[in-house]
């Protein structure tokens, strides 16, 4: 048995020997970043690189080996160049090849020391993941997603778009700067639009997290089969911070629950240069999600111009109408009353000239002549009650019409009117930025500040 010996003298024949074997190496090594963390005041990177098994589209596999890892502040100048070179964060789950030294001290133990990073094999790396997970995604979802001209075409894009959007589930994580964004611009914006707001926690960030984020799009589901409404469109958000971690939206689950969604999915996840798979996959993508949220209130603006030209036109319309109808109602009336007097006046004539003919004949002649005249005073009777019906339909066709383009009828039908000064407006171009105009609707009066006047151009008849 040899002999017993302090714990300092085992570590010091330790360092020797991996000194006496290592000594002025440097190594390049293939790992996956964990349990890492970053000291700002100081600088340093503590990390381990470990090595899995090969893992399969849903990032599971074994670990295989293990070293704890530490950059200094060399190393740290080293990432931070990585970092802008690649648009990623250095970090858990992170693939990389990496230049090392092997150390050992007699207290903290083995370590290897980041020398440098090769961001080149991390977007390699990146981009063949990245085209493995799509070609998983069209195998495994051949119904939701395919590709057509060198795009992928899913189930998400091909998915209508109101002309309002306004009942909206956000997936977001509770502290992320996107999410206040968002909401300030949807809840400040300059028109008064209200939202119906539905929020989605999660967790936005590292691989890991894949399968918690895609679960949230079934909770939308449930929500909405619920509540028996469904959403106009769910808004999936991440941002802050120059380099964001994007690994996330590459991953498998996320990119098929967002294909699968069945409501419009916008993503506005805060990155400027590649678009992840969750961006293609999507109805519609966002470099931010301010960008989102401009696009819906100009959207829902579209739509409320469209709608106020068309209150401009049923109003001018209605006018005419009342216009042409009064007109033809007074020509009808002077039409009704000649005709009624020039066809008494003839049946007056024709009475008086069968008066003087029965004085000239005999009685027989004159009782034949009473049942003619008989007769024919009926039919002038029936004749002119006819007459005077049929006029009298043609009255109240009118009337229905007067009372069915009134005001309060157009109004009552979710139209409004715009008054400045109490006068009704029918030309935009008298009203000026900060008037104050009074909107009445069916039963309410609203008063209005004009922030802003902007010119449109569409087509006043597509309501």
């Amino acid at each position: 048995m040899m002999a017993p010996m302090r714990l300092s003298h085992l570590c010091e024949l330790i360092q020797l020997t991996l000194q006496d074997q290592f000594v002025a190496q440097q190594f390049w090594v293939m790992a996956d970043i964990s349990n890492h963390s970053y000291y700002s005041q100081r600088g340093f990177h503590y990390f381990d690189l470990v090595e899995t098994t090969e893992k399969n589209h849903r990032n599971r596999g074994s670990i295989v080996a293990k070293l704890a890892g530490v950059a200094w502040r060399e190393g740290a100048a080293r990432i931070k160049a990585f970092e802008r070179e690649t648009g990623q964060v250095f970090g858990n789950d992170l693939q990389v090849l990496v230049q090392v030294s092997v150390d050992y001290h007699p207290v903290y133990g083995l370590k290897l020391t980041l020398l440098d990073i090769d961001a080149r094999f991390t977007l390699g790396l990146l981009e063949q993941k990245k085209q493995a997970t799509i070609r998983a995604l069209l195998q495994e979802y051949p119904d939701y997603i395919r590709e057509q001209e060198g795009r992928l075409q899913t189930f998400n894009q091909e998915l209508f778009l109101g002309e309002v959007v306004q009942r909206i589930a956000v997936v977001s994580s509770r502290t992320a700067a996107g999410y206040e964004d968002f909401l300030h611009s949807l809840q400040n914006n300059a028109f008064g639009y209200q939202f119906d707001i539905h929020p989605f926690y999660a967790t936005v960030q590292g691989e890991n997290n894949a399968g918690e984020l895609a679960t949230v799009f079934s909770a939308i589901e449930a929500r909405a089969s619920a509540e028996e409404k469904d959403f106009d469109a769910v808004i999936l958000i991440r941002g802050g911070g120059a380099a964001t971690d994007l690994l996330i939206f590459d991953q498998f689950e996320v990119a098929a629950a967002v294909a699968c969604c069945p409501f419009p999915v916008f993503t506005g996840i805060g990155h400027q240069k590649n678009e992840t798979i969750t961006d293609l996959v999507a109805h519609s993508s966002f470099k931010t999600p301010t960008k989102v949220a401009e696009f819906i209130i100009e959207r829902n603006r579209s739509f409320d111009i469209r709608l106020q030209q068309a209150h401009q036109t049923v109003k001018q319309l209605a006018k005419q109408v009342l216009s042409d109808q009064a007109a033809g109602l007074q020509e009808a009336r002077l039409s009704i009353s000649t005709r009624t007097k020039d066809r008494l006046f003839q049946q007056q004539q024709a009475l008086a000239e069968a008066v003087r003919q029965l004085r000239r004949q005999p009685a027989v002649y004159f009782d034949n002549h009473r049942l003619v005249l008989q007769l024919a005073h009926a039919q002038l009777i029936g004749h002119t009650r006819q007459l005077l019906k049929t006029r009298e339909k043609d009255l109240e066709h009118l009337l229905r019409l007067f009372r069915l383009a009134s005001p309060e009828k157009i109004l009552a039908r979710g139209f409004a009117l715009i008054k400045l000064n109490g006068q009704p407006m029918a030309d935009a171009s008298a009203i000026k930025e900060n008037d104050q105009l009074q909107i009445l609707l069916a039963g309410t009066q609203i008063d209005a500040l004009v922030k802003q006047k902007t010119p449109y151009y569409g087509d006043p008849f597509n309501v």
